[in-house]
């Protein structure tokens, strides 16, 4: 055997890897697949409503991926997965921060829980740090999505169809509770960001990424900015999402109660043990079967289709050398 077939055979393990880079699940109508570093692709009823993520910009609003862009982290160890839970720890380095977060999902049989922890390794500066759901263009453009603030009043927000140079941002609110996505057929998301940050609710942003050459809508929700996180401080959020078919008003309304308990001054530990509860885990692991056992017959046939073309290339080479002799 030849020092290259050789080789050929000794990538085949890391290549077949790759199919264990994401693992989906599914939630009555939603479907979340999470990428090894904890992004989120979130669909419902199969159409693409988005993909989430944790952003950061250093000092001047200085893009770096090594930790803007969370999928370019260094994932430590090995994810864990089973029927209702994911879960990885991540490394990220640039020149204006050192971070480790932490971040772990609960599947529950009707809604979400996500909890992202961010703690400092070194001396860190920011511009601004974002829980954000990216929105194609293409599904959302011309449509109205809504905001609902923690008084429990509704704002229209109108996503323009044409992009304006220099004019990226649609609307600022503060004191929001969540969002309400319709997706059409009287379904749709609703999502929100917790933090004990801003006790009264979050600040939000929508921005046309057209601006910097992008296809989405970003909903940003502002965790903080201007502000620097000194080694060992630490950072939590919690992000919820669930599905609605029909009215929207009693997942709103949990979640207005979410955010009622933290402009009181419930902690968010409290509050998180407090969701989980809600969640149904052992109902939804009992109705869900293990997304490991998915994944790795992903990576078996990526392995096998893999080992099929090596051999027909293998094949084929030496079939050539026979003929030229």
């Amino acid at each position: 055997m030849s020092r290259s077939w050789v080789i050929y055979l000794l990538l085949l393990p890391p290549l077949a890897a790759l199919a264990l880079a994401q693992v989906t699940y599914t939630i009555g109508p939603l479907e979340l697949t999470i990428s090894e570093a904890g992004m989120v692709n979130v669909y419902l009823e199969g159409v693409n409503v988005g993909t989430g993520s944790l952003m950061n910009w250093g000092p001047g609003w200085k893009w770096e991926d090594a930790c803007s862009w969370e999928d370019s982290w260094s994932v430590v160890g090995t994810p864990s997965a089973d029927e209702v839970t994911f879960e990885v720890e991540c490394y990220a380095k640039c020149s204006y921060a050192e971070l480790r977060p932490r971040l772990k999902y609960w599947m529950g049989l009707e809604a979400v829980l996500l909890e992202v922890n961010v703690t400092a390794e070194g001396d860190s500066e920011f511009a601004g740090m974002s829980w954000t759901l990216q929105i194609p263009i293409s599904r959302f453009a011309g449509e109205r999505i809504y905001v609902v603030l923690t008084n429990g009043s509704w704002v229209e927000v109108e996503l323009r169809e044409e992009h304006v140079p220099g004019n990226f941002s649609l609307v600022t609110l503060n004191g929001v509770a969540c969002w309400v996505i319709p997706m059409g057929n009287d379904s749709g998301l609703v999502y929100s960001v917790l933090t004990d940050l801003w006790p009264q609710g979050i600040s939000i942003a929508v921005e046309d990424e057209r601006e910097w050459g992008g296809n989405t809508y970003a909903l940003r929700n502002w965790i903080s900015q201007y502000f620097s996180l000194y080694k060992g401080q630490l950072i939590r959020v919690l992000v919820y999402l669930r599905a609605y078919t029909g009215d929207p008003g009693p997942a709103v309304n949990q979640v207005l109660a979410y955010t009622e308990r933290v402009a009181m001054g419930e902690s968010l530990s409290t509050l998180k043990r407090a969701i989980i509860e809600e969640l149904n885990l052992e109902e939804a692991r009992a109705a869900r079967s293990n997304p490991v056992t998915t994944y790795m017959l992903a990576a078996f046939f990526a392995f096998t289709a893999l080992l099929a073309l090596l051999i027909l290339y293998y094949f084929l080479r030496t079939r050539g050398r026979r003929q030229a002799i």
